[in-house]
């Protein structure tokens, strides 16, 4: 029994590791700061920025804003900020009052891929 025991101990061991490396490789990046805030109401923003819970890839993760019907509203692409590989923010022109949708998509450097919508209105 202690011969079986000194070699089930390395084994589990390396599934006890493997297990605890799971949920950060099933990680994605999500939204943790948003402005303007989803739902809100108030001035004209002049960037629309979104920070995500882990690094993502700039060449495939954007922001778009739209009007409530739909029209592409900033002409420009987003940008990852300077040394904030979490952060993107999008400059827009300036908004006249109304609801807007901002569009965002995000790929994580381990290869995730999620999007998301919100609104925000402008007085």
């Amino acid at each position: 029994m202690n011969r079986l025991t000194k070699l089930c101990r390395p084994v589990a061991s390396a599934l006890v590791l493997m297990l605890a490396a799971v949920p950060s490789a099933l990680a994605h990046a999500h939204p943790m700061v948003v402005k303007p805030a989803p739902d809100s109401t108030g001035p004209a923003p002049r960037s629309i920025s979104i920070t995500f819970s882990e690094a993502v890839e700039p060449k495939f993760s954007s922001i778009q804003l739209s009007d409530e019907k739909g029209k592409a509203v900033a002409s420009e692409a987003s940008k990852p900020k300077p040394n904030d590989p979490k952060t993107l923010i999008l400059a827009v022109p300036k908004l006249q009052a109304g609801t807007y949708i901002v569009h965002w998509v995000n790929v994580a450097v381990d290869g995730h891929r999620l999007e998301g919508n919100y609104k925000f209105t402008v007085q």
